[in-house]
Protein backbone atom coordinates (compact mmCIF):
# COMPACT_ATOMS: atom_id res chain seq x y z
CA UNK A 1 0.00 0.00 0.00
CA UNK A 2 2.75 2.06 -0.04
CA UNK A 3 1.83 4.05 -3.42
CA UNK A 4 -1.63 5.45 -1.40
CA UNK A 5 -2.28 8.52 -0.61
CA UNK A 6 -5.35 7.73 1.50
CA UNK A 7 -6.16 4.73 3.84
CA UNK A 8 -9.75 2.99 3.23
CA UNK A 9 -10.94 2.40 6.87
CA UNK A 10 -13.97 0.30 8.62
CA UNK A 11 -14.88 -0.45 11.80
CA UNK A 12 -15.87 -3.78 12.87
CA UNK A 13 -18.37 -3.41 15.73
CA UNK A 14 -20.34 -1.04 16.56
CA UNK A 15 -20.05 -0.74 20.70
CA UNK A 16 -19.25 2.02 22.92
CA UNK A 17 -15.74 2.40 21.87
CA UNK A 18 -16.88 2.39 17.99
CA UNK A 19 -18.53 5.51 18.81
CA UNK A 20 -15.39 7.29 20.31
CA UNK A 21 -13.51 5.77 17.27
CA UNK A 22 -16.16 7.46 14.75
CA UNK A 23 -16.15 10.84 16.57
CA UNK A 24 -12.45 11.23 16.33
CA UNK A 25 -11.91 10.04 12.98
CA UNK A 26 -12.76 13.27 12.12
CA UNK A 27 -9.42 14.46 13.82
CA UNK A 28 -7.11 12.79 10.99
CA UNK A 29 -5.99 13.14 8.05
CA UNK A 30 -5.39 10.78 5.06
CA UNK A 31 -8.19 8.22 5.79
CA UNK A 32 -11.69 7.72 4.85
CA UNK A 33 -13.84 6.32 7.15
CA UNK A 34 -15.67 4.06 4.27
CA UNK A 35 -17.96 1.54 6.15
CA UNK A 36 -19.01 -0.39 9.23
CA UNK A 37 -19.95 -3.56 9.79
CA UNK A 38 -21.39 -5.48 13.21
CA UNK A 39 -23.72 -8.82 13.68
CA UNK A 40 -26.94 -7.11 13.59
CA UNK A 41 -26.80 -5.19 10.45
CA UNK A 42 -29.65 -2.90 11.89
CA UNK A 43 -27.46 -1.83 14.30
CA UNK A 44 -24.84 -1.20 12.32
CA UNK A 45 -27.09 0.54 9.69
CA UNK A 46 -28.15 3.42 12.62
CA UNK A 47 -24.49 3.53 13.25
CA UNK A 48 -23.26 4.24 9.68
CA UNK A 49 -26.41 6.49 9.59
CA UNK A 50 -25.22 8.60 12.63
CA UNK A 51 -21.67 9.49 11.04
CA UNK A 52 -22.51 9.43 7.36
CA UNK A 53 -20.28 6.31 6.80
CA UNK A 54 -21.47 5.11 3.10
CA UNK A 55 -21.21 1.27 3.71
CA UNK A 56 -22.61 -1.17 5.78
CA UNK A 57 -21.21 -5.12 6.15
CA UNK A 58 -21.73 -8.05 8.00
CA UNK A 59 -18.74 -9.62 9.03
CA UNK A 60 -18.03 -11.92 6.24
CA UNK A 61 -18.96 -9.28 3.95
CA UNK A 62 -16.40 -6.98 5.12
CA UNK A 63 -13.48 -9.42 5.33
CA UNK A 64 -14.14 -9.95 1.47
CA UNK A 65 -14.56 -6.74 0.31
CA UNK A 66 -12.45 -4.83 -1.99
CA UNK A 67 -13.16 -1.36 -0.79
CA UNK A 68 -11.64 -1.57 2.35
CA UNK A 69 -7.96 -1.25 3.26
CA UNK A 70 -8.14 -1.37 7.36
CA UNK A 71 -10.37 -2.24 9.95
CA UNK A 72 -10.77 -1.19 13.04
CA UNK A 73 -11.61 -4.15 15.86
CA UNK A 74 -13.79 -2.90 18.69
CA UNK A 75 -15.49 -6.05 19.28
CA UNK A 76 -14.72 -7.81 23.49
CA UNK A 77 -11.58 -9.41 23.76
CA UNK A 78 -12.76 -13.31 23.24
CA UNK A 79 -13.43 -12.01 19.14
CA UNK A 80 -10.36 -10.02 18.69
CA UNK A 81 -8.29 -13.15 17.32
CA UNK A 82 -10.72 -14.44 15.18
CA UNK A 83 -11.28 -11.10 13.62
CA UNK A 84 -8.08 -10.13 13.33
CA UNK A 85 -6.90 -13.30 11.51
CA UNK A 86 -9.59 -12.99 9.15
CA UNK A 87 -8.97 -9.34 8.31
CA UNK A 88 -4.98 -10.50 7.50
CA UNK A 89 -5.84 -13.27 5.79
CA UNK A 90 -7.58 -11.15 3.65
CA UNK A 91 -5.13 -8.69 2.98
CA UNK A 92 -6.54 -6.08 5.43
CA UNK A 93 -4.67 -4.09 7.60
CA UNK A 94 -5.57 -4.32 11.12
CA UNK A 95 -5.80 -1.90 14.42
CA UNK A 96 -7.45 -4.16 16.82
CA UNK A 97 -8.38 -3.20 20.36
CA UNK A 98 -6.29 -3.94 23.22
CA UNK A 99 -5.47 -7.04 24.60
CA UNK A 100 -5.54 -7.57 21.07
CA UNK A 101 -5.58 -11.24 21.96
CA UNK A 102 -6.24 -13.05 25.68
CA UNK A 103 -2.93 -14.80 25.38
CA UNK A 104 0.49 -14.67 23.74
CA UNK A 105 0.30 -17.60 21.57
CA UNK A 106 -2.33 -16.03 19.86
CA UNK A 107 -0.40 -12.99 19.30
CA UNK A 108 2.53 -14.61 17.84
CA UNK A 109 -0.04 -16.39 15.62
CA UNK A 110 -1.37 -13.12 14.17
CA UNK A 111 2.08 -11.32 13.89
CA UNK A 112 3.25 -14.37 11.34
CA UNK A 113 0.39 -14.20 9.30
CA UNK A 114 0.94 -10.70 9.30
CA UNK A 115 4.12 -10.77 8.26
CA UNK A 116 3.96 -13.34 5.69
CA UNK A 117 0.81 -11.51 4.20
CA UNK A 118 2.70 -8.28 4.46
CA UNK A 119 -0.25 -6.48 6.31
CA UNK A 120 -0.01 -4.28 9.26
CA UNK A 121 -0.92 -5.05 11.90
CA UNK A 122 -1.09 -3.23 15.64
CA UNK A 123 -2.58 -3.04 18.98
CA UNK A 124 -4.60 0.06 19.77
CA UNK A 125 -2.40 1.27 22.66
CA UNK A 126 -4.02 4.76 22.90
CA UNK A 127 -2.72 5.55 26.10
CA UNK A 128 1.24 5.47 24.75
CA UNK A 129 0.21 8.64 22.38
CA UNK A 130 -1.61 11.11 24.89
CA UNK A 131 0.28 14.31 25.78
CA UNK A 132 0.08 13.94 29.23
CA UNK A 133 2.22 10.78 29.11
CA UNK A 134 4.10 12.06 26.68
CA UNK A 135 4.63 15.20 29.36
CA UNK A 136 5.57 12.72 31.77
CA UNK A 137 7.89 10.44 29.39
CA UNK A 138 9.72 14.06 28.67
CA UNK A 139 10.21 15.16 32.44
CA UNK A 140 11.62 11.59 32.99
CA UNK A 141 14.01 11.27 30.09
CA UNK A 142 15.30 15.08 31.05
CA UNK A 143 16.17 14.18 34.37
CA UNK A 144 13.33 16.39 36.56
CA UNK A 145 12.61 13.09 39.59
CA UNK A 146 16.15 12.04 38.77
CA UNK A 147 17.00 8.20 38.35
CA UNK A 148 13.41 6.35 38.09
CA UNK A 149 13.29 3.46 41.23
CA UNK A 150 9.53 2.79 41.42
CA UNK A 151 6.53 2.85 39.63
CA UNK A 152 2.68 2.48 41.05
CA UNK A 153 -0.51 2.27 38.84
CA UNK A 154 -4.13 1.58 40.59
CA UNK A 155 -6.90 0.76 38.30
CA UNK A 156 -10.14 -0.26 39.64
CA UNK A 157 -13.44 0.76 39.67
CA UNK A 158 -16.66 -1.52 41.67
CA UNK A 159 -18.45 -2.19 38.84
CA UNK A 160 -22.30 -3.63 38.32
CA UNK A 161 -22.40 -7.09 38.52
CA UNK A 162 -23.64 -8.91 35.45
CA UNK A 163 -23.06 -12.45 35.12
CA UNK A 164 -23.05 -12.26 31.42
CA UNK A 165 -21.59 -9.42 30.82
CA UNK A 166 -18.37 -8.30 29.14
CA UNK A 167 -16.33 -7.82 32.56
CA UNK A 168 -17.75 -10.57 34.77
CA UNK A 169 -18.19 -13.08 31.97
CA UNK A 170 -15.32 -15.37 31.36
CA UNK A 171 -16.29 -16.76 28.08
CA UNK A 172 -15.94 -13.34 26.49
CA UNK A 173 -12.37 -12.97 27.89
CA UNK A 174 -13.84 -10.73 31.66
CA UNK A 175 -11.98 -10.00 34.42
CA UNK A 176 -9.70 -7.51 35.82
CA UNK A 177 -6.57 -8.23 34.23
CA UNK A 178 -7.54 -7.82 30.57
CA UNK A 179 -9.93 -5.13 30.73
CA UNK A 180 -8.02 -2.95 32.83
CA UNK A 181 -4.79 -4.44 33.64
CA UNK A 182 -3.26 -4.30 30.50
CA UNK A 183 -2.77 -0.75 30.51
CA UNK A 184 -0.67 -0.82 34.19
CA UNK A 185 1.39 -3.10 32.80
CA UNK A 186 1.29 -1.32 29.20
CA UNK A 187 2.15 1.62 31.19
CA UNK A 188 5.12 0.03 33.18
CA UNK A 189 6.34 -1.18 29.99
CA UNK A 190 6.41 2.06 28.49
CA UNK A 191 8.38 4.26 31.49
CA UNK A 192 10.78 1.08 31.80
CA UNK A 193 11.11 0.28 27.94
CA UNK A 194 12.25 -3.40 29.39
CA UNK A 195 10.99 -6.94 30.29
CA UNK A 196 11.07 -7.53 33.92
CA UNK A 197 13.81 -9.97 35.89
CA UNK A 198 10.55 -11.24 37.93
CA UNK A 199 7.01 -10.91 38.33
CA UNK A 200 4.37 -11.83 41.23
CA UNK A 201 1.51 -11.82 41.52
CA UNK A 202 -2.05 -12.50 43.50
CA UNK A 203 -5.78 -12.58 42.51
CA UNK A 204 -9.01 -12.79 44.12
CA UNK A 205 -11.75 -14.99 41.43
CA UNK A 206 -15.74 -14.16 41.93
CA UNK A 207 -17.95 -16.44 41.78
CA UNK A 208 -18.05 -16.22 38.08
CA UNK A 209 -14.47 -17.68 37.85
CA UNK A 210 -12.79 -14.30 36.11
CA UNK A 211 -10.66 -12.14 38.40
CA UNK A 212 -12.08 -9.70 40.35
CA UNK A 213 -9.15 -7.96 42.46
CA UNK A 214 -5.55 -8.37 41.01
CA UNK A 215 -2.45 -7.51 42.51
CA UNK A 216 1.13 -7.73 39.95
CA UNK A 217 5.03 -6.73 40.83
CA UNK A 218 7.42 -6.66 38.62
CA UNK A 219 10.88 -6.01 39.39
CA UNK A 220 13.13 -4.63 37.07
CA UNK A 221 17.09 -4.72 37.62
CA UNK A 222 17.09 -0.95 39.71
CA UNK A 223 13.39 -0.74 39.16
CA UNK A 224 10.21 -1.66 40.72
CA UNK A 225 6.48 -1.94 39.74
CA UNK A 226 3.77 -2.29 42.18
CA UNK A 227 0.57 -2.70 40.01
CA UNK A 228 -3.66 -3.42 41.30
CA UNK A 229 -6.60 -3.24 39.67
CA UNK A 230 -9.84 -4.19 40.31
CA UNK A 231 -13.43 -4.43 38.74
CA UNK A 232 -15.48 -4.71 42.12
CA UNK A 233 -13.96 -1.80 44.17
CA UNK A 234 -12.87 1.91 43.14
CA UNK A 235 -9.08 2.38 43.89
CA UNK A 236 -7.05 5.62 43.84
CA UNK A 237 -6.89 5.14 39.93
CA UNK A 238 -4.06 6.94 39.15
CA UNK A 239 0.10 6.47 38.67
CA UNK A 240 2.95 7.41 39.97
CA UNK A 241 6.89 7.61 38.97
CA UNK A 242 9.51 8.00 41.50
CA UNK A 243 12.52 8.90 41.08
CA UNK A 244 15.35 9.77 43.65
CA UNK A 245 15.00 13.72 42.94
CA UNK A 246 11.37 14.10 42.91
CA UNK A 247 8.09 12.16 41.58
CA UNK A 248 5.49 12.21 39.13
CA UNK A 249 1.56 11.84 39.56
CA UNK A 250 -0.74 11.19 36.50
CA UNK A 251 -4.53 11.45 37.58
CA UNK A 252 -6.35 8.75 35.79
CA UNK A 253 -3.05 7.46 34.09
CA UNK A 254 -4.97 5.47 30.95
CA UNK A 255 -6.06 8.48 29.71
CA UNK A 256 -3.98 11.41 31.56
CA UNK A 257 -5.78 14.87 31.94
CA UNK A 258 -3.25 16.27 34.77
CA UNK A 259 -0.05 14.64 34.86
CA UNK A 260 2.08 16.72 38.27
CA UNK A 261 5.42 16.92 38.57
CA UNK A 262 7.18 17.11 42.19
CA UNK A 263 10.42 17.65 43.73
CA UNK A 264 12.24 15.64 46.47
CA UNK A 265 10.23 17.70 49.17
CA UNK A 266 7.11 16.63 47.56
CA UNK A 267 6.56 20.63 46.36
CA UNK A 268 4.70 20.90 43.12
CA UNK A 269 7.08 22.20 40.21
CA UNK A 270 4.75 22.32 37.35
CA UNK A 271 1.29 20.87 36.45
CA UNK A 272 0.24 19.55 32.61
CA UNK A 273 -2.66 19.74 31.57
CA UNK A 274 -3.83 17.94 28.42
CA UNK A 275 -5.56 20.35 25.97
CA UNK A 276 -7.17 17.82 23.61
CA UNK A 277 -10.51 18.23 22.68
CA UNK A 278 -10.93 14.59 21.41
CA UNK A 279 -11.41 11.13 23.24
CA UNK A 280 -7.84 10.85 22.30
CA UNK A 281 -8.30 8.01 19.68
CA UNK A 282 -6.98 10.27 16.93
CA UNK A 283 -3.16 9.87 17.82
CA UNK A 284 -3.50 5.87 17.28
CA UNK A 285 -6.07 6.57 13.71
CA UNK A 286 -3.49 8.56 12.78
CA UNK A 287 -0.32 6.62 13.57
CA UNK A 288 -1.85 3.66 11.98
CA UNK A 289 -2.38 5.49 8.96
CA UNK A 290 0.52 6.89 7.94
CA UNK A 291 2.32 3.54 8.79
CA UNK A 292 0.04 2.05 6.20
CA UNK A 293 0.57 4.65 3.64
CA UNK A 294 4.52 4.11 4.06
CA UNK A 295 4.05 0.55 3.69
CA UNK A 296 4.95 -0.03 7.31
CA UNK A 297 4.14 -3.73 8.93
CA UNK A 298 3.90 -2.72 12.33
CA UNK A 299 3.97 0.52 14.78
CA UNK A 300 7.09 2.25 15.58
CA UNK A 301 5.30 3.24 18.91
CA UNK A 302 2.95 0.24 19.64
CA UNK A 303 5.51 -2.68 17.72
CA UNK A 304 4.34 -6.35 17.60
CA UNK A 305 7.56 -6.71 20.07
CA UNK A 306 5.38 -4.52 22.47
CA UNK A 307 2.36 -6.67 22.47
CA UNK A 308 4.30 -9.63 22.47
CA UNK A 309 5.77 -8.89 25.87
CA UNK A 310 2.59 -7.53 27.23
CA UNK A 311 0.78 -10.44 26.50
CA UNK A 312 3.42 -12.87 28.18
CA UNK A 313 2.93 -10.69 30.98
CA UNK A 314 -0.75 -11.29 31.53
CA UNK A 315 -0.43 -14.98 30.45
CA UNK A 316 2.09 -15.50 33.26
CA UNK A 317 -0.38 -13.41 35.54
CA UNK A 318 -3.37 -15.57 34.97
CA UNK A 319 -0.77 -18.93 35.30
CA UNK A 320 0.05 -17.94 38.95
CA UNK A 321 -3.24 -16.51 39.62
CA UNK A 322 -4.95 -19.82 38.20
CA UNK A 323 -7.04 -18.30 35.71
CA UNK A 324 -7.65 -19.85 32.39
CA UNK A 325 -10.52 -19.29 29.83
CA UNK A 326 -12.86 -21.41 28.94
CA UNK A 327 -11.76 -21.41 25.42
CA UNK A 328 -8.37 -21.99 26.38
CA UNK A 329 -9.03 -25.43 27.85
Amino acid sequence: MADQQKVRWAILGAGRIAHKFALDFTATQRGELVAVAARDKERAREFASQYHIPQVYTYEELYKSGEVDAVYIATTHNFHYEQSLRCLENGKAVLCEKPITINDAEFKKLATVAKEKNVFLMEAMWMYFLPGVLQAKSWLESGRIGTLKAIQADFGFAMPFDPGGRLFNPALAGGALLDLGVYNLAFATFFTSQKPDTITATGVLGKTGVDETTGILLKYDTITASLLLSIVTRLRNKAVLSGDAGHIEITDFWKAPVVTLYNGEHEVVETFKDPRTTWGYNFEIQEATDAIIAGALESKVVPHSTSILLQELMTEVRRQIGFVYPMEQ
